[in-house]
């Protein structure tokens, strides 16, 4: 697609673009068809390796401070922007292609296949998945993106490469769930016998302290039974000793009148009349 019918639909969309209304903060129904088309459209021309196309949407639809966030490096400002897509343009082949798009007015979710092509080994094509986001706001020109953020996963880097894809897809993940099945086994025993220990101990405790409790109440009760029959023993001895001690008094009293009488007393005149 040449360059000067890019920039009459881009000056078509801009106006169309400029009046939507429903892109804002208070707007969580379902996004147009109207934006929806612009958001297409806008996500095949920035993902475009047209220079000229690039720089009227980053003049276009970017505000000045720009934050643009790649996995191996962060720029701010439209100008810079500009000049890693240049680099990255002059070091790779062929453009990524747009497979899906989530748009809610604010933030668009962009799906799409980087064709990795070095124009230095142009046989060498590896095709990663990624994830482009954008972030709009209102500004007084319309809605403006201040946020581009280019994410690409592990996962689709190592499965791009032929070899090792499959070594990763085949190999390396069925090993590694394989370890992870045992060792989720190992931990679900060793959870179940720590559990069962944990159990056991708390029940030992238990029985102890109810023995512990229990012999405590039964030393008590015998202490208490040992006293009682203690005092009562200590009650019967002085009784019984108190009853001696009478009886020694009354042999003493008795063997003191045998061995010492009381005298008679002498009849006198008086006494007999």
């Amino acid at each position: 697609m040449g360059s000067s019918s890019n920039r009459s639909y881009s000056t078509s969309s801009r106006s169309s673009v400029s009046g939507m209304s429903n892109i804002s903060s208070n707007n969580h129904d379902a996004v147009s068809d109207r934006n929806m088309e612009f958001i297409w459209w806008l996500a095949n021309r920035l993902t475009s390796y047209d220079e000229d196309m690039h720089k009227e949407i980053l003049e276009d639809f970017f505000t000045d401070d720009a934050k643009y966030v790649h996995p191996a490096l962060t720029v701010e400002g439209r100008y810079n922007i500009r000049k890693v897509f240049r680099v990255w343009t002059s070091l790779n082949k062929d453009e990524p292609e747009v497979t899906n798009i989530v748009f809610d007015g604010h933030t668009a979710i962009i799906s799409l296949v980087q064709n990795l092509r070095p124009r230095v080994f142009p046989l060498l094509h590896l095709q990663v998945p990624a994830t482009t986001t954008l972030h709009f706001k209102d500004t007084p020109e319309g809605p403006m993106i201040y946020s581009h953020q280019d994410s690409w996963t592990l996962e689709g880097i190592v499965q791009s490469m032929p070899l090792i894809g499959w070594w990763y897809d085949h190999v390396a993940r069925n090993v590694l769930g394989s370890v992870l099945t045992s060792a989720g086994g190992f931990l679900h025993t060793a959870n179940q016998t720590t559990g069962y220990l944990q159990f056991r101990a708390e029940e030992v405790t238990r029985m102890s302290n109810s023995i512990i409790e229990q012999s405590s109440q039964e030393i008590q009760l015998r202490s208490r039974e040992m006293t009682a029959k203690a005092q009562l023993m200590v009650d019967q001895a002085k009784d019984t000793m108190e009853k001696r001690v009478a009886s020694a008094r009354d042999e003493v009293e008795r063997m003191r009148q045998l061995m010492r009488p009381t005298p008679a007393k002498a009849i006198t005149a008086n006494d007999v009349v």
